[in-house]
């Protein structure tokens, strides 16, 4: 394996890993907002309609 190998092969990793980086990123953001949401919806329901919750 020659030099010019080792360093395509080495840039291919890190790419790899920055792509796989900031997909699991955005999977944890959406993960958040989901929690986020059925936290806020579970809470409502211990309320009466109507009233208001700030």
């Amino acid at each position: 394996m020659n030099f010019e190998a080792g360093i395509r092969f080495i840039l291919f990793l890190v790419l790899f890993g920055v792509a796989n980086y900031l997909i699991m990123l955005r999977r944890y953001e959406n993960d958040i907002k989901k929690k986020k949401f059925l936290q806020q919806q579970k809470i409502s329901k211990l309320y009466p309609k109507g009233s208001f919750i700030s």
